[in-house]
């Protein structure tokens, strides 16, 4: 295949377990629900959240938070090809593409590219400028440039009541924050919500194309992962899109689906159940994880035209 360069197939998971024999397990999913109670939605975040163009996402993993298939997604990731950015399969090539990002989790896909400056320097004064406090300057102190989880979930919660405008500001942006960082940005630590998403969040009415920047993320990750061969190897981002996208499209590690659970939208139509709200409710599959793999890398390899 003339097209497939070398570069990538040096250490391409698909051509190691081909090529050398390598017996390589499934990755870990670095993405995390959001619809614990840890954080609490307050309605009074509702009308800056709206402002973002994030109020359907947000309402979606804040409320159901579905199960990820780790052996399936891996099984994918083995098929993808930086190159071109799609799945190369014995059907042909395959790709999420923005609509699916607008059915799926009804992220925005028009407006400005999020386009932010990631430099860290001076990033305390300006987190504390933002929400209100910061983490504290220890000294040899190597905690990347943000904060970690815990640490939100002690100091934002839960808003209190009776406070002024800036405040209840404070805390809807941290809660964006920390429902973005671990949903659509997840990186691989896994423990803490980088700085440079909270910056983006500066201004509510920035018009930002929220959908665009979680796909560019997704295919970043996918770049990376299908070229990770270590035992504790993962992939983090949006792998909630991955997962609906996959399970519409495949019968590869598709889950059994119970019933559809009718959220009330209070009938707002910014609230209205997105294309993922149809797995809402599943019989997970707790088979071993190895084993699946397996049996989704022979089922991808022997995909006909007639299941997809």
């Amino acid at each position: 295949m003339a097209l497939l360069k070398d570069y990538y197939d040096q250490y391409h998971r698909g051509r190691l377990m081909r090529e050398e024999q390598m017996d390589l397990g499934p990755l870990k999913l670095r993405s995390h629900g959001a619809s614990n109670a840890a954080m609490s939605y307050d309605e009074r975040y509702t009308p800056y959240i709206l402002r973002t163009g994030l109020l359907p996402f947000i309402h979606m993993v804040t409320r159901s938070t579905l199960w990820l298939n780790a052996p399936a997604i891996t099984a994918l990731v083995d098929r993808w090809r930086p190159e071109m950015h799609t799945f190369h399969l014995r059907t042909g090539e395959m790709t999420v593409t923005l609509q699916d990002v607008s059915m799926i989790l009804a992220l925005p896909i028009g407006g400005e590219p999020v386009c932010i400056n990631t430099s860290s320097s001076g990033w305390r004064e300006q987190m504390a400028a933002l929400i209100g406090r910061a983490l504290e300057d220890r000294a040899n102190d190597r905690v990347p440039a943000g904060a970690t989880y815990t640490w939100i979930v002690e100091n934002f919660a839960q808003c209190p009541e009776g406070v002024d405008d800036e405040v209840v500001q404070q805390y809807a942006r941290v809660y964006v924050w920390y429902v973005i960082t671990r949903t659509l940005f997840a990186d691989g630590g896994g423990r803490t919500a980088q700085w440079h998403w909270l910056k983006a969040l500066t201004v509510w009415d920035a018009n930002w194309s929220w959908g665009t920047a979680a796909l560019a993320y997704l295919y970043r990750q996918l770049d990376d992962a299908c070229r990770r061969s270590k035992t504790d190897s993962g992939i983090g981002g949006p792998l909630l899109l991955l997962s609906v996208w996959s399970w519409d499209r495949f019968l590869v590690g598709r889950p059994i689906l119970l019933t559809y659970n009718d959220w009330d939208d209070h009938g707002d139509p910014l609230r209205r159940s997105t294309w993922a709200y149809k797995w809402d409710v599943i019989k997970d599959n707790w088979s071993d994880t190895a084993l699946l793999y397996k049996q989704y890398t022979n089922e991808l390899d022997t995909l006909t035209l007639e299941q997809v």
